[in-house]
């Protein structure tokens, strides 16, 4: 599961979370996806990927995480 995937990510002490990317779908975005950067993430809070700016990602919709340009998770 994602979120399982993402508390692992947020709180291992060997993965930098800066050096990851998300990818989630969203609509109206060239292909309905967009990535992120891992230095954006605020905190993971009842299924949401909240960034420090405030948006809320819907943990269904990540689609995709790499870290050091490894596939880490994948729908």
């Amino acid at each position: 599961m994602v979120k399982n995937v993402l508390d692992m990510i947020l709180w291992h002490p060997e993965i930098e979370i800066e050096k990851c990317k998300i990818t989630y779908v969203h609509r109206g975005a060239p292909g309905n996806l967009k990535t992120i950067e891992g230095s954006c993430i605020n905190k993971l809070e009842r299924g949401f990927l909240i960034l420090k700016e405030g948006t809320q990602i819907p943990c269904h919709r990540i689609v995709k995480i790499k870290c050091n340009d490894e596939l880490i998770w994948n729908k």
